[in-house]
C-alpha cells in the first residue's frame, strides 16, 4: 500500500464515511419514494398532485420522476437502510469523480486534497434527495468534457448523460451551459476538434428536452430558480450569507480560489481561458444567488483550479505524472495498508442496516424528520376524505407513512397555490386567525410539532377551540375538531 494508493483510497472512502455516519432527514426524500410506489403501480408518469389537498388533481410537471422511481426500487430492495448505503455511494462516486479530472493535471496527493475540499464545502447539499443524482451527472459530465479531446469517444456519453440527468433534477442546464463553453474553448482549436464539439453541444441540448415533458422541463428549472415563494418559505433558496456554516464555507474557498488564480498568474503570466473564468463566474454566481447552489461551486471549480495548482508545482499540464519516488519503507507500506483497512472496515461496521429497526424509521437514528408516533396516529384515524394540515418539514414523512391522507402543503413549493401557503403561514404561527382559517379550509386534522409550533399547540389545547387531541407524544400532537358538522372525518 503506498501512499499515492492510500491517498486515493482516502478520496473515496472518507466522503463514503462521512456519509454513512450522518442521518438522512426525510424532507424530499420520503414524498419521492411515496411517488415512485404510485408511478410504479400505475407504470406511468404522474403529472397531476395525487398528495395535498390544496393542489389535488392539478397538473403537475414531475421533473424528477426519474429520482421517484431509482428511490423507491432502493427501498423496495433495501428498506432505509438500503437507501443509506446508496447516498453513501453517490456521495463516494460523486467526489471520486472530481478526484478522477484532478488527476489530469495534478499528482494524487493534491488531486486528492482537491476532491476532500469540494467535499468539505459542498457537505451541505449531499442529502439523499434528486439533488445528489444531479451532482453526479454534473461532475460526471465534467470529467467527460474535460478529456474530450484525449477521449473524444467517451466525450459523446456527454448527451445521455445530459438526456438522464433532466430527468432527475433540474439543474441539468448546468450540462447544457458546460458543452456549450467547452464548443466555444474549441473555437480556435483544429476545425475537427471544433465541429465535434459543435455537434456534442447540439446532441446535449437536443437530448435535454427529451422527457415526458418536453422543453418544459426548462420552464420548470428556470421558474423554480426565480420562485419568490421559493426563496421566501426555503431557506436554503435564500442569498447566502457569509454568517451561515455553508456560506462561510462558500466565500472562503471563492477567496482562496482566487488566490491560487493569482498566484498561478505571477508564476507564468497566464490566467485561465476566457471559458474557464466564464464557468468560475457562473458557479460564484449560482453559489451566491441561494445556498444550495454552493455545491455546484464545490464540484465545478476543480476543474479550473487544478490546472492553476499544477502549474504552482511545476507539474506538467499534459500528463499530470508526479516525479518518480523512492519506495516506501516496508514498515510504512504496513501503516498505510493498516489505515487503508481500517476506513473500509468501519464503513462496513457502522452501517446502518446493523442497528435495531423496530419502526417504521427503519434503523435507530437514522432518519431525521420522521415523528413515527403522530404519523401511525394519522394513518389509522385518517382517510383519504380527510384534509391534514401537517408541519412544512414533517409533510414528506407523512406522504409516506400515511399514505392517502392528503396534506396542506410540503416540499414541493412550488406545486401549492401561494394563498394555501398564506394560510399555512397564519396557522402554524398559532396567532390570531388561526381557528379561523382552520374552519375556512375545512381542515379535519392537524398535527403539531411541540419544539417548533409552540402557539399553535396552545391555541388548539384551549378548552374552547373546538380541537381535541387524539394523540401525543413527545414530538407533538394530532388534533381534531371536537364537532364534524361540516367537516371530513375519518373517524
Amino acid at each position: 500500500m503506498t501512499r499515492d494508493r492510500l491517498w486515493t483510497l482516502l478520496a473515496v472512502l472518507l466522503p463514503i464515511l462521512g456519509a454513512t455516519i450522518a442521518p438522512m432527514s426525510t424532507v424530499d426524500l420520503a414524498y419521492q419514494v411515496r411517488v415512485g410506489d404510485l408511478m410504479r403501480a400505475s407504470g406511468s408518469v404522474l403529472s397531476a398532485d395525487p398528495l395535498t389537498f390544496t393542489a389535488a388533481g392539478q397538473p403537475w410537471l414531475n421533473q424528477q420522476w426519474g429520482v421517484g422511481v431509482l428511490l423507491s426500487l432502493g427501498y423496495s430492495a433495501g428498506g432505509w437502510a438500503g437507501l443509506a448505503l446508496f447516498r453513501a455511494l453517490l456521495v463516494g462516486l460523486a467526489v471520486g469523480l472530481v478526484f478522477w479530472t484532478a488527476r489530469r493535471w495534478l499528482p494524487v496527493r493534491p488531486a486528492a486534497s482537491l476532491s476532500l475540499a469540494s467535499f468539505v464545502v459542498g457537505i451541505g447539499a449531499l442529502a439523499l434527495r434528486a439533488q445528489l443524482f444531479g451532482i453526479v451527472c454534473f461532475v460526471l459530465v465534467i470529467a467527460l468534457l474535460a478529456d474530450r479531446r484525449g477521449r473524444p469517444r467517451l466525450a459523446f456519453l456527454v448527451p445521455l448523460v445530459v438526456l438522464a440527468w433532466a430527468n432527475l433534477h433540474g439543474s441539468f442546464f448546468l450540462g447544457v451551459g458546460a458543452a456549450a463553453l467547452a464548443f466555444v474553448a474549441d473555437l480556435r482549436a483544429p476545425t475537427p476538434v471544433m465541429r465535434r464539439s459543435l455537434v456534442l453541444v447540439v446532441l446535449t441540448a437536443a437530448a435535454s428536452v427529451v422527457t415526458p415533458f418536453g422543453p418544459g422541463s426548462w420552464s420548470y428549472a428556470m421558474g423554480l430558480s426565480t420562485n419568490g415563494d421559493v426563496a421566501r418559505l426555503v431557506s436554503e433558496w435564500q442569498r447566502t450569507s457569509p454568517l451561515s456554516f455553508a456560506g462561510g464555507l462558500f466565500y472562503l474557498s471563492v477567496m482562496v480560489a482566487a488566490l491560487v488564480l493569482a498566484a498561478a498568474w505571477r508564476r507564468d503570466e497566464r490566467w485561465p481561458s476566457a471559458p474557464g473564468l466564464l464557468w468560475l463566474g457562473g458557479l460564484i454566481l449560482v453559489g451566491a444567488w441561494a445556498e444550495r447552489g454552493v455545491v455546484w461551486w464545490a464540484f465545478g471549480a476543480p476543474v479550473v483550479l487544478a490546472p492553476a495548482l499544477a502549474r504552482l508545482a511545476a507539474h506538467s499540464v499534459q500528463t499530470g505524472a508526479s516525479s518518480p519516488a523512492a519506495p516506501a519503507p516496508a514498515g510504512l507500506r504496513r501503516l498505510n495498508l493498516g489505515i487503508g483497512v481500517a476506513l473500509g472496515l468501519l464503513v462496513i461496521l457502522l452501517q446502518p442496516n446493523w442497528r435495531p429497526a423496530a419502526t417504521l424509521a427503519g434503523p435507530d437514528g437514522l432518519l431525521l424528520d420522521a415523528p413515527v408516533g403522530l404519523a401511525t396516529a394519522m394513518r389509522n384515524a385518517g382517510s383519504p376524505s380527510d384534509r391534514a394540515v401537517v408541519p412544512q418539514r414533517w409533510a414528506s414523512w407523512f406522504e409516506w407513512a400515511a399514505p392517502g391522507v392528503p396534506v396542506m402543503v410540503d416540499s414541493r413549493i412550488e406545486v401549492v397555490p401561494a394563498s394555501a401557503w398564506a394560510d399555512y403561514l397564519v396557522i402554524a404561527a398559532g396567532g390570531p386567525g388561526t381557528l379561523e382559517t382552520l374552519a375556512r379550509i375545512r381542515a379535519s386534522l392537524v398535527v403539531v410539532d411541540r419544539r417548533e409550533e409552540g402557539a399553535l399547540l396552545r391555541t388548539l389545547e384551549a378548552s374552547d377551540s373546538g380541537w381535541r387531541a387524539v394523540a401525543q407524544d413527545e414530538d407533538g400532537a394530532v388534533f381534531r375538531p371536537t364537532s364534524t358538522a361540516g367537516v371530513s372525518s375519518g373517524e
